[in-house]
């Protein structure tokens, strides 16, 4: 009754998710999202993308 491969397809799909969630809010990307000009639901936006996604990635048939 091992976990080992169930956790490690799980964990290979959270790495790329966090590495996109840092370039999303954590880098220089982040003063074109945030300008002036951009629309006010432009953040809103891009974190409810990224909920989903996280959720896809829970809930996709191959996770456990």
């Amino acid at each position: 009754m091992s976990h080992g491969p169930e956790i490690s397809r799980q964990s290979d799909a959270i790495v790329p998710l966090l590495l996109f969630a840092l370039f999303l809010l954590a880098s220089p990307f982040t003063l074109m999202w945030a300008a002036d000009t951009s629309p006010w639901y432009l953040p809103y936006m891009l974190w409810l993308a990224l909920i989903g996604l996280i959720a896809w990635a829970n809930h996709r048939p191959g996770a456990p």
